[in-house]
């Protein structure tokens, strides 16, 4: 069991009397680096409607990876100009917690982006696929089995 970071603040929609709050569920992951068999440890956002996982340019140069094409990621917004280059391939992690328990080493498809403009995405191909996942938002404990 991998204990996951429930992450919430205050949200106020704008030109809105509605207030909400902005919930996001959260992973240690370790991707394995470069010419080595160490990791490099972030935090990547669990995003239940993202397919494909995503990762900023800055940390994709200093990860093993293999690329096998070039795409745009397109999300909820559809349009060209929304879009953001990236190369598709795979790459080699491990998604962790605090309290030190591991996942064996993952092989997963995923978007390098051609920025820095977007955080680290864990999506369902080839890594939440494998994994349950438990979310009690009122008690605050969510995690992967």
């Amino acid at each position: 069991m991998i204990e996951l970071i429930i992450d919430s603040s205050p949200y106020k929609i704008p030109g809105s009397k509605t207030k909400l709050d902005l919930v996001r569920i959260k992973c240690l992951v370790g991707f394995k680096e470069k010419n080595g068999s160490n990791y490099r440890f972030n935090e990547g956002i669990i995003d239940t409607g993202a397919y494909v996982s995503i990762i900023p340019k800055g940390l994709s140069e200093r990860i093993e990876k293999e690329i096998t094409g070039r795409d745009r990621v397109k999300g909820i917004n559809s349009r060209e100009e929304c879009a953001i280059p990236a190369s598709v391939g795979k790459a080699k992690c491990i998604l962790f917690d605090r309290s030190g328990n591991a996942s064996d080493e993952l092989e997963f498809t995923c978007y390098f982006a051609n920025s820095d403009e977007v955080p680290i995405i864990i999506g369902f191909a080839d890594v939440l696929t494998r994994f349950k996942i438990n979310i009690d938002y009122p008690n605050r404990k969510a995690f992967l089995e």
